[in-house]
């Protein structure tokens, strides 16, 4: 940079120059040295003249001032009838700081190129080979990567050998490409590299001394990591309070930031700003700066932003800012419908609208009591309160009490809150995975649903008929097929309903709901659901509900317990929605003898009977019949005894003795025997069979234990002899008599 100065006319006698014979017009200004370098010696007068068309200006180097007393400028006119303007620059007792360009021009306009004429001029002065010396602080040259970086080691005369040293050791030759060395300049790095980051040295020897100025290469950045502003983003004030806002802006090392304030009061200059830097982080430099505005009043309210800028790097923040004439308290309910919260839930927030200056002290009320206190889940956020964990304990009336005590001014608010349950099913809370339940075939039974939930639920039965299915899956015992069927009193899909009722009772503190269905007869297997349900959700219960005309839903039968030679009947059956796979398992002493095996699906279950033909006594044991749980995938067995009974002969238990009865009355013989098998007991008369037939005197059952009965009106033609035989069914293994029984009629 160069100063310009345009020198006042003054007046001289008229003298020529060497060049002002000539008569074409200057289109830029001439000077009277020709060459663009000229030698001084320090101490020496330096004179330069310049001729043109025009008034023109001188431009010298940054170094000279224009009031120095060493300098004068003549101005004159000049050239053949004193057409031409010349001016005339003296310079006496020349430094070594005077050398530079040294320009006259003309008056330029942004329309016009610039016209000028420039001698660059070396003050030689072998006490000072450089223009400007730091020695002991180097001087700070700014680079950026990539771009040309001037090491601005002028010298004071045009022929002196300067080496480029980094230091400590380095030493950077000039190579014309990389590295040029200009000595109106000093040495020109057209790209500059990170090579060039460090503590620079210029170096030169005259008369056997060696001159050294030093330069700090200075990276710039533009790196702004963060801006902050030490207000929140709405800041309250009371009239005659003080404002004070601290912006801070964290930037990498190398970067420079230019801090600016916009603000309400700014044009009446209602604040004042402090700035200072703090480098004592070793990773960033701090920069800060602090608006105070005194006193606040109306007219500061507002928008207060802070501007940060660093080369092609802009940010801002801000902050408003309100000012009120007095302190207050607003409070207002943040919703007019009902308060609810559902129980189970993670969090629930109890928010009201505030609206205060300055912020007030805030309690929460749970019931009169206070909340924090009462129950550590409360806590107090601000104005709202948070209940973690909501539970139905959490139900009540809530109060929010806004005070600020030094001015006595305090408001608050209650409200209730609800908190509502979704429906719980206590009998489904006994058994997650309940077994199967069997009804008897035709047996009327009751099913019951306890319900609790807020608000109270609707409880609905709901009829679910199945088919029998073989899945393996849990809960696999029937299949859907016809959908379901909502259920009322009355009702017959599946099984006639008798009723529905309901009755409410507080149990355990709470207002429960018991249904009752009652099933009126069981016929149809399914499933019957009882759906409890409110606003916040349903809950269900399923009862299985199988029909079974077997005892206990497996079961073995045994017809009779055989005799050796008689048939072994066995019958195994099982309900056909819980049991599959059917088998009989034979004890080992049954041998290959004719065995049978009959299968009947019935309704409600299936049976498997076994029959083993003209058992012997190797055939005793235990039977046991085995089917798989359709419901657990389990298998399951039935087992039974069985003892086959040897054959025994008739033999009489007790023997028998006269009897003598009047003509008029009944007479009863008693004949009592035991064999196997049961013996058959046969009476004769006078050794001839007695027959009963329709209208005879006699009369007798077959079993072991008979009795003959003689009736009155033929008493008198049978006193004579009887007698009895025995046998046994089937096969005869013998006959045993009884004594005979003279029976006498005697007449009255």
């Amino acid at each position: 940079k160069w100063f310009e100065w345009d020198f006042g006319f003054l007046e001289v006698s008229t003298w020529l120059l060497p060049w002002e014979c000539s008569g074409s017009k200057l289109k830029v200004p001439e000077l009277s040295i020709n060459g663009i370098q000229h030698v001084v010696q320090a101490g020496q007068t330096l004179n330069l003249t310049c001729r043109g068309e025009m008034v023109h200006s001188w431009s010298l180097p940054e170094t000279l001032s224009k009031d120095s007393e060493r300098l004068k400028v003549i101005k004159y006119a000049c050239g053949r009838n004193g057409k031409q303007s010349c001016s005339s620059l003296t310079l006496s007792r020349t430094q070594a700081s005077d050398t530079g360009n040294y320009s006259c021009k003309y008056p330029t306009s942004p329309a016009k190129k610039k016209k000028e004429s420039t001698v660059y001029v070396f003050i030689n002065d072998t006490s000072n080979p450089f223009v400007e010396m730091h020695s002991d602080i180097p001087k700070i040259i700014n680079m950026a990567v990539g771009r040309e970086m001037i090491i601005p080691c002028r010298v004071t005369a045009p022929d002196l050998a300067v080496t480029l040293k980094k230091i400590p050791r380095e030493t950077l030759i000039p190579d014309g490409k990389t590295i040029i060395w200009d000595s109106t300049q000093g040495f020109r790095i057209p790209k500059a590299t990170y090579k060039f980051i460090g503590l620079l040295s210029c170096e030169t020897t005259v008369g056997g001394h060696t001159y050294s100025t030093k330069y700090l290469t200075h990276r710039e950045t533009n790196t702004i990591f963060d801006v902050q502003l030490s207000t929140p983003r709405l800041v309250k004030l009371l009239k005659g309070d003080s404002l004070a806002i601290n912006c801070t802006v964290t930037a990498a090392w190398n970067t420079r930031v230019q801090m600016t304030w916009t603000y309400p009061g700014e044009t009446r200059k209602r604040g004042s700003v402090m700035q200072r830097i703090d480098q004592k982080n070793s990773e960033a430099n701090i920069f800060y700066s602090i608006l105070v505005v005194d006193r606040v009043r109306d007219i500061d309210k507002g928008q207060y932003t802070c501007h940060v800028k660093s080369g092609p790097s802009i940010k801002a923040v801000n902050t408003t800012v309100i000012v009120y004439d007095k302190m207050f308290i607003n409070l207002k309910r943040r919703r007019k419908t009902a308060l609810e919260a559902v129980a189970g839930r993670k969090s629930y927030r109890l928010s009201m609208k505030v609206k205060a200056f300055p912020s007030p002290e805030v309690i929460w009320l749970k019931d009169g009591l206070p909340a924090a206190e009462k129950c550590a889940r409360y806590i107090i956020r601000d104005y709202s309160l948070v209940i973690k964990d909501v539970a139905e304990e959490d139900a009540g009336n809530y109060t929010i009490i806004l005070s600020i005590q030094q001015w006595n001014l305090s408001k608050n608010l209650t409200v209730s809150l609800t908190v509502n349950v979704k429906p719980q099913i206590y009998e489904k809370a006994v058994s997650s995975f309940p077994d199967p339940n069997l009804h008897l075939l035709g047996s009327k039974q009751v099913l019951t649903c306890t319900v609790y939930g807020i608000p109270p639920p609707k409880i609905t039965w709901m009829w679910y008929p199945c088919k029998q299915n073989h899945s393996k899956t849990r809960h696999g015992f029937c299949f859907y097929t016809e959908g379901s069927f909502i259920l009322k009193a009355g009702s017959n899909v599946g099984n006639r309903i008798q009723s529905i009722t309901e009755r409410t009772a507080v149990i355990e503190g709470k207002n429960k709901t018991a249904s009752t269905l009652v099933v009126a007869e069981a016929k149809s297997s399914g499933i019957y659901s009882c759906v409890a349900s409110n606003k916040v959700g349903k809950s269900e219960r399923n009862v299985s509900f199988i029909v079974s005309d077997v005892p206990n839903g497996f079961h073995i039968s045994l017809e009779k317990m055989p005799i050796e030679g008689e048939n072994l009947v066995l019958s195994c059956s099982a309900n056909k929605f819980l049991y599959k796979d059917i088998a009989w398992i034979l004890p080992r002493t049954v041998n290959n003898q004719t065995k049978a095996k009959k299968s009947h699906n019935r309704e409600y279950s299936i049976t498997l009977t076994l029959t083993i033909k003209n058992v012997s006594l190797a055939d005793s044991g235990t039977y046991a019949c085995r089917a798989r749980n359709i419901y657990t995938g389990k298998e399951v067995l039935q087992m039974k005894d069985v003892t086959i009974r040897a054959q025994e002969a008739p033999a009489l238990l007790r023997q028998l003795t006269d009897q003598t009865v009047n003509a008029s009355n009944s007479a009863m013989l008693e004949c009592q025997v035991r064999g196997i098998p049961e013996p058959q007991i046969s009476w004769f008369k006078n050794h001839e069979e007695i027959q009963q037939e329709p209208g005879e005197s006699f009369m007798y059952s077959p079993t072991s234990y008979s009795r003959l009965f003689i009736y009155p009106s033929e008493s008198e033609s049978h006193a004579t002899a009887s007698q009895v035989a025995c046998c046994n069914n089937r096969k005869t293994l013998g006959a045993v008599y009884c004594c005979l029984w003279n029976v006498t009629s005697k007449m009255n």
